[in-house]
């Protein structure tokens, strides 16, 4: 019996102490993430978006607002070109939540736009996510999605119930 409680025992301060570093592992991807997605903002803050090419994956797709479809790496890339001058956008975020998985990070976020990269005043707000894989040790974008909130509520928001015919 002694034994047993023994075993029972250091098998408990085994998966305590592995839980620990899981948790360990999770506030450190957070955090370094979180970093580099502030990183990213800050440079499309002086119009420059090469921070944010330069983190993603080869395998990057994204569907951002105001983007007709889904679109690869190379238009991100030329996002470098367009975004060049547009120095006037404030974006303010706002952590929601994080996931991790091996290596593989998921990341969810809120954006306020209060002025657009040409210096139009705005009143916006974007959920955003973001799924991050870790490439040789270094994480990257591999995936981008954001939604324009509807007034009053969430892009994701049930849409009305439709009206009857003629009323």
């Amino acid at each position: 019996m002694h034994r047993l409680l023994t075993l029972l025992a250091i098998t408990i301060l085994y998966a305590n102490a592995a839980l620990a570093q899981m948790a360990d592992e999770t506030t450190q991807a957070r955090d370094e993430i979180w970093a580099k997605e502030k990183a990213i903002y800050a440079g499309r803050a002086k119009g420059d978006t090469s921070y944010y090419y330069d983190n993603s994956s080869v395998d990057y797709l994204g569907w951002v607002y105001g983007t007709p479809k889904p679109f690869r790496r190379d238009s991100l890339a030329a996002s470098r070109e367009t975004m060049r001058n547009l120095d006037k956008e404030k974006i303010t975020n706002e952590f929601k939540d994080f996931s991790l998985h091996g290596d593989t990070a998921i990341i969810y976020y809120v954006n306020h736009r209060t002025v657009k990269p040409d210096g139009t005043a705005v009143d916006q707000y974007f959920d955003n996510i973001h799924v991050w894989v870790r490439e040789g040790g270094t994480w990257k974008v591999l995936a981008s999605m954001s939604r324009l909130q509807t007034p009053g509520g969430t892009a994701g928001a049930p849409p009305p119930a439709p009206s009857s015919p003629g009323g």
